[in-house]
């Protein structure tokens, strides 16, 4: 008969993790990311101030774990046929993203990151180059299918529409409105689509 084998530790708490993500997210439609502690998101959520670092080691982690949660429903994924369509849906659909409570929870997150390499690679490998990666099958299905040149850049034509959304998101200086985000689609089109 084999036995099983003993566990060490406590056992897991999915709805405690579940509870002080919820907690975070919550507190940062109230308050800045820079004002977020670990005794409110405890308080919050409540448990223990000990219970929450057995999870995660700073507040930046709990935000990561907290905001793809939040937008992991959220993200764009368009499921229109044609690439050049689903290209466009997707810059709309990814304007209207950046634009709502998750653009101020990625700009602040991605202000600590600049003094924090480990937040920064986090921060890219689980939200920023997934989203890339899913740009990119769009546009390499429209070069295959011949309706996207095939000499351009992948990272530059996806920074060709996300620097305009990202940059109108964290400066503010100008809105995203339904019109820019069909002005900007058809440019990247017209980049984009064989002549």
């Amino acid at each position: 008969m084999k036995k099983k084998p003993l566990q060490t530790g406590r056992p897991r708490n999915d709805q405690l993790n579940a509870q002080i993500k919820k907690a975070t997210w919550d507190l940062l439609a109230e308050q800045p990311l820079a004002d977020l502690t670990i005794n409110e998101i405890a308080r919050r959520a409540e448990t223990t101030r000990p219970a929450v670092y057995r999870r995660w080691s700073s507040v930046e982690d709990i935000v990561i774990d907290a905001f793809l949660d939040a937008v992991s429903e959220n993200v764009p994924s368009p499921q229109l046929s044609e690439p050049p369509k689903q290209l466009r849906e997707y810059i709309v659909l990814l304007c209207n993203f950046v634009n709502s409570r998750v653009g101020r929870v990625i700009a602040e997150i991605l202000g600590r990151a600049q003094s924090d390499p480990v937040l920064m690679a986090k921060f890219q490998n689980v939200y920023l180059l997934p989203r890339r990666g899913h740009a990119s099958e769009i546009i390499k299905r429209g070069q295959e299918s011949g309706y996207f040149r095939s000499d351009l850049d992948m990272d530059f034509i996806i920074d060709l529409y996300a620097g305009p959304i990202y940059f109108r998101a964290f400066s503010h200086h100008s809105s995203l409105d339904a019109s820019f985000a069909e002005r900007l689609a058809n440019e990247v089109l017209t980049t984009l689509m064989r002549k």
